[in-house]
C-alpha cells in the first residue's frame, strides 16, 4: 500500500457521508471509495476518476488533499472549509451522474447502469489511446461484469456482462490489448451499451443486440 492509500483512507474515513442528500448518493460515494481504497495506488486511481464526466472536481479536491498531507508529514485531518469543498463538489458530481433525460433522478438501478456503461467507456477510450491505466481499467470492468450476475437484471444485460467478461479475460490471456480488433469491438460494445443506458427501460428491447452478436463469437475475429 502506497503513502497515498492510508493518506485516502484517513480523508475518505472522515468523508461526511451522512451529509449527502440520499442514500443513492451515499451508495455512490461507498462505491467510489471502495475502487479508490482498493486500487494498489490510489493516486493513479484519483487520476481515472478525474476522467469520469462530473467527478474531475471531486477527484482534483482529494489529488490536492493528499498532495498537501504528503507535504506536511502527513497531516490528513480534513477541516470545515475541506468538507464543504468535498461535499460540494461530489453532490454536483453525483447530480450530474443522476440526470436523465427528463429530469428526474434514476433509480438505483439505472445508476449502475450508467456507471457500468462509463465503464466500458473509459476502457475502450484508455485502450485507444494505449494509456497506461488500460490493464486496471479491464480487471476492474471484469469484475464489474461479474457482479452483474449477481444482482440480476435484464436478460440481454447479464448476457452482454457475461460475454464481456470473457472477451476481457480472453484479452488478457491472449496478450491482445493493443490488437486493432480488439479496439474495434470495444469501441462498437462501447456505443451500444452508452445508447442502452441512456435510452428509457420501456425502449430498450433489442438495444444491445448489436454488441451481442460480435461478443457470442468473438474468437472468430482472432482466428
Amino acid at each position: 500500500m502506497t503513502q497515498s492509500n492510508d493518506i485516502l483512507h484517513s480523508i475518505l474515513s472522515n468523508f461526511p457521508v451522512s451529509e449527502l442528500g440520499s442514500d443513492i448518493q451515499q451508495g455512490l460515494f461507498e462505491n467510489i471509495k471502495n475502487r479508490l481504497l482498493g486500487a494498489p495506488d490510489s493516486f493513479e486511481e484519483l487520476k481515472t476518476l478525474y476522467k469520469v464526466k462530473g467527478f474531475s472536481d471531486f477527484a482534483t479536491g482529494l489529488m490536492w488533499m493528499v498532495e498537501r498531507a504528503e507535504k506536511t508529514s502527513g497531516q490528513t485531518a480534513i477541516g470545515p472549509e475541506d468538507e464543504t469543498l468535498l461535499l460540494s463538489s461530489f453532490r454536483r458530481a453525483a447530480g450530474e451522474q443522476a440526470s436523465s433525460q427528463d429530469g428526474s433522478a434514476p433509480s438505483g438501478e439505472d445508476h449502475g447502469e450508467k456507471g457500468f456503461a462509463s465503464q466500458v467507456e473509459q476502457l475502450a477510450e484508455a485502450v485507444q489511446s494505449g494509456a497506461g491505466e488500460s490493464r486496471m481499467l479491464l480487471q476492474d470492468l471484469v469484475s464489474e461484469c461479474e457482479s452483474v450476475g449477481g444482482r440480476g437484471g435484464g436478460a440481454d444485460f447479464v448476457e452482454l456482462s457475461s460475454h464481456l467478461a470473457e472477451f476481457l479475460k480472453y484479452i488478457i490471456e491472449s496478450d491482445l490489448l493493443d490488437d486493432v480488433r480488439v479496439i474495434n469491438i470495444l469501441s462498437n460494445v462501447s456505443s451500444v451499451v452508452t445508447q442502452w443506458s441512456n435510452t428509457a427501460s420501456s425502449a430498450r428491447e433489442g438495444t444491445l443486440e448489436e454488441a451481442l452478436v460480435s461478443l457470442r463469437d468473438f474468437k472468430s475475429h482472432f482466428e
